[in-house]
């Protein structure tokens, strides 16, 4: 998905509507502004079904791109 993407699926929703994510195990946490930042990935690193998809891209990879994504990070555990 991309920023355009986003903003037009955004777009169709009520402006007060809440955004979450999921929560670690269960649940959802509220999405924090300082959670979101622009970092590098490793696409299709990952294969293993505990595993998000893609990778940090610091990590070894697959050979995959390595490319930026905006990421909505959970909220850390307090």
């Amino acid at each position: 998905m991309t920023v355009a993407e986003l903003v037009k699926l955004l777009g169709e929703y009520p402006a007060d509507l809440r955004v979450v994510v999921d929560g670690y195990e269960a649940g959802f946490d509220d999405v924090e502004l300082e959670r979101i930042a622009v970092r590098e990935i490793r696409l299709d690193a990952n294969c293993e079904w505990y595993y998000g998809r893609h990778g940090d891209a610091d990590e070894p990879g697959n050979g995959a791109a390595v490319v930026n994504a905006l990421v909505l990070g959970r909220p850390y555990i307090r």
